[in-house]
């Protein structure tokens, strides 16, 4: 489930180290200078890893599973982490159990009956998180605020494979191959109230199965856009019904980024003097659909569920 990792080992717990014994490890080793204040440090990488020192410590960012397995296509599991963070503290020769986590992304893959693109259509909004679809590829949710903390990914591995010039693993080819990602981008310990977070926690079993439910928990905040067609119109019994139906569809075909675009454009001319009427306006929306009774649960929402739920199943 670990991919993108970002370690940063203090001096404290490395003890006296030079900028070139780190350097020696590196390939494309470069050593650079402040020029206002002369400080010192040493960048350059191991393998698809980014590593730089200073004379505070030594940091190193990138995918451990890239690093570790054939091809970050696979899972990186808890029992697979303990032996990639050894194999890279031993290339680099810094003890990186003992540094802090200050980046992690958590993922797999799904191997789905449609094409990625297809399932973004059925998932909605999140409270505090803004939904942010880049072209038909991938779908983002980034936490509400100035700091970015937090955020959400789903796209598609086999095309994002493919633009890199890479080759999918064999059990992966001619596959509908959709990638999710929960990324906790800083302040690690507080979003996850942990009293630290380290190199050598990745493998606690406590704490990855943590991890892994809140992964899942991320998922199922979103909201589901249920199946809605002209078929259902037999099912319409009252005026509430017909009315709450032709709003949905409305809203379907308006489509939920210019919908989630237009209450921004509201917020931006401050169309309402008290902000609460934003979150008000926005839970009306999300209930048009949940109001009618006889919508059903998409069969793309149903397989994304069962999905997500086998990974929860199988944490250990």
């Amino acid at each position: 489930m670990y991919d993108t990792l970002s370690f940063w080992l203090p001096r404290s717990e490395i003890g006296n180290f030079s900028l070139s014994d780190v350097g020696d490890k590196l390939t494309n080793a470069k050593e650079m200078a402040d020029r206002e204040t002369g400080e010192m440090w040493m960048c350059g990488d191991v393998d698809n890893l980014r590593v730089t020192a200073s004379i505070a410590g030594v940091s190193v960012k990138g995918s451990l599973a890239r690093f570790f397995l054939p091809d970050n296509t696979y899972t990186l599991t808890r029992n697979l982490v303990k032996g990639a963070v050894e194999k890279l503290s031993e290339t680099v020769g810094l003890p990186l159990d003992r540094a802090n986590i200050t980046r992690m992304d958590v993922s797999t893959n799904f191997i789905m009956k449609h094409s990625a693109g297809q399932y973004f259509e059925v998932l909605g909004g999140v409270t505090n998180f803004k939904r942010s679809l880049i072209g038909r590829e991938t779908l983002y949710y980034f936490n509400r605020g100035r700091v970015l903390t937090k955020a959400m990914a789903f796209y598609d591995k086999a095309r994002e494979t493919a633009n890199s010039g890479k080759d999918l693993p064999e059990v992966f080819r001619d596959s509908n191959l959709l990638r999710y990602e929960s990324r906790w981008m800083s302040r690690l310990p507080q979003q996850l109230k942990e009293p630290e977070i380290k190199g050598g926690t990745l493998w606690d079993r406590r704490f990855y199965g943590k991890i892994v439910s809140l992964w899942a928990d991320n998922y199922f905040k979103i909201e589901k856009i249920n199946s809605l067609d002209m078929e259902d119109l037999e099912k319409i019994k009252t005026v509430s019904d017909a009315f709450n139906y032709l709003c949905a569809m409305g809203l379907k075909k308006l489509g939920q980024d210019e919908v989630a675009a237009i209450v921004e454009a509201m917020k931006d001319r401050k169309v309402f003097s008290d902000p609460k009427y934003y979150t008000r306006l926005k839970e009306r929306l999300k209930g048009v659909t949940s109001d009618i009774k006889f919508a059903d649960t998409d069969e793309l929402v149903k397989e994304l569920d069962s999905e997500v739920r086998q990974v929860l199943a199988y944490k250990r």
